[in-house]
């Protein structure tokens, strides 16, 4: 998910080493926003703590520093693509018995209804739902990512990964005029990029049936009541730590690698590449599906902040940390020390190189191990910490996990050239982000 916050972040131009931080607007759209520099509007330096920020906008990335605001005004937002109203609120975690009463309203609005043999109900995300710096996911989909790039800072190298990932949407993005139907073929049974139960939710509103609308929402309703437990038992213990991550994916991986941007520059640059490519494959799959978020169903959720206004599935938080996580591993010295297997004679590994072959499949069953080493953990962790504070379902983060291995697989591993992706830029940064580490 982008940058939200207007001019905050590079200062003049390119500024001072692109903005020091990531994490305005998740971290997720080329994670660089926050910055340390006042930007061209700001009328005073602003360090970015994880509290009420005034004014912001959502595009492709961090400010540029050219003045180009993109016509969406000053938008007030708390964090990426959540207005400022849907900030932070503290709630008193208390579920005892109120007297007979339900400690708190647990009623669930089925999502589909089907009735008379016809569908009667379907609700999805709709234009006027989305963030209006993000509405322009809800159009055919742009290759050359026009309104994506107009805040984004294009001589980084994450633009460029982007653009050209972006160019190559008909391999990983199927037919942006086809069907929704016609694209989930192509994930989940040509690509295997998607797994049955990451859709159990789904039905194909194409061809719909009163067997394949009442397991639909069946499996919404199970989502939900693991959602609502989650609440009740582990929602006050995370709730710092999700906000922290909310804006700040980034920042975790460097702390847990202990690294910083003096240190480690092309590794922080691979970590915004895979912001880039991430965002725009993240928020046309959420154009396409059109999921509405949890609380939109059961609103006795009441998340503490948010939810941010753009389609559920899949989540932005678990595809970013997994794809980022999954990019690192591929960093020798990085995996001997996070990677899965630590306690093997060697040391850790890539999930590619840990399974044996190439092939996506054994590469996912890696990233399903116990010891699947500290980077794809905090993945998990980031994902699931989004599932407690009542954001997101479990499929949206299970589909976010299968669709980055997906992605990276083909970026990095495709042995066929007819689903390859070749992003150059990628290439090039990987390359020297390895050069750091040796």
């Amino acid at each position: 998910m982008a940058h939200p916050f207007q001019s905050f972040g590079e200062g003049e131009g390119e500024g001072e080493g692109e903005g020091e931080g990531e994490g305005l607007g998740e971290g997720e759209g080329e994670g660089e926003g926050e910055g340390e520099g006042e930007g061209q509007d700001s009328p005073r330096p602003w360090h970015g703590a994880p509290a009420m920020r005034r004014f912001g906008r959502t595009g492709g990335g961090m400010p540029s520093g050219n003045g180009f605001v993109g016509g969406y005004g000053r938008i007030r937002r708390s964090a990426y693509a959540t207005p400022v109203e849907l900030g932070l609120k503290p709630w008193t975690l208390d579920f005892a018995d109120d007297g007979g009463l339900e400690p708190f309203p647990t009623a669930v609005l089925e999502p589909y209804r089907w009735e008379r043999g016809a569908l009667t109900r379907h609700l999805q995300w709709r234009t006027d739902d989305w963030d209006p710096g993000l509405r322009h996911w809800s159009l055919p989909f742009d290759p050359r990512l026009t309104e994506w790039l107009q805040d984004l800072n294009l001589a980084a190298p994450s633009a460029m990964a982007g653009r050209e990932f972006a160019a190559q949407h008909p391999r990983w993005a199927g037919d942006p005029q086809g069907t929704v139907g016609a694209l989930v073929v192509q994930l989940r049974d040509d690509r295997g990029w998607l797994q049955n139960a990451d859709l159990a939710w789904w039905f194909d509103p194409d061809a719909p049936s009163a067997d394949t609308v009442a397991a639909a929402n069946l499996a919404v309703r199970r989502e939900i009541a693991k959602l609502q437990a989650d609440m009740q038992t582990v929602r006050g213990r995370y709730t710092a730590e999700a906000l922290a991550q909310s804006d700040g994916i980034p920042r975790y991986f460097m702390h847990l690698l202990a690294m910083d941007r003096a240190g480690k520059p092309w590794t922080v640059h691979l970590i915004r590449c895979a912001l880039a490519i991430g965002n725009v494959a993240y928020l046309y799959f959420k154009g396409r599906f059109r999921r509405v978020r949890p609380s939109a169903l059961c609103p006795g959720l009441v998340p503490p902040f948010g939810p941010p206004r753009h389609p559920t599935f899949p989540s932005g938080h678990s595809f970013l940390g997994h794809f980022i996580a999954l990019l690192l591993l591929e960093i020798d010295p990085i995996a001997r020390l996070h990677g899965v297997g630590l306690d093997g004679p060697d040391g850790g590994r890539s999930p590619i190189r840990s399974g044996g072959d190439a092939t996506l499949a054994t590469a996912q069953a890696q990233m399903e191990r116990r010891d699947r080493g500290t980077l794809l953990w905090l993945a998990d962790r980031l994902a699931t910490n989004r599932e407690r504070i009542g954001v997101h379902y479990p499929s949206d983060s299970s589909a976010s996990k299968h669709l980055a291995a997906g992605l990276w697989h083909a970026l990095l591993h495709g042995t066929d050239a007819a689903r390859r992706l070749d992003v150059p830029t990628l290439q090039r940064v990987l390359a020297r982000a390895r050069a750091e580490w040796d």
